[in-house]
């Protein structure tokens, strides 16, 4: 079963929002609730938790590159 990772809206004008740093790789395990992404949005830095327990399977929005609130950043394997 796969579990999306999703660009959350931290605040009411946020559009997107860029990629700062994977703190996982692909194939790595993850607990629920562990940071596994820094981002930047509106000149603010924010962390994103993972939203469950699992391995990160998939990355597709890299390091550096922004995406929209709702694109999927990435996969979790159960």
């Amino acid at each position: 079963m796969s579990i999306e990772i999703f660009m959350p809206k931290a605040g009411a004008m946020m559009q997107e929002a860029t990629i700062i740093k994977w703190l996982k790789r692909e194939g790595e395990e993850l607990a629920e609730g562990e940071v596994l992404i820094e981002i930047e949005a509106e000149k603010t830095t924010m962390e994103i938790e993972s939203p469950s327990s699992g391995i990160l399977s998939k990355i597709f929005i890299d390091d550096g590159e922004e995406a929209e609130v709702g694109t999927v950043l990435g996969l979790i394997e159960k």
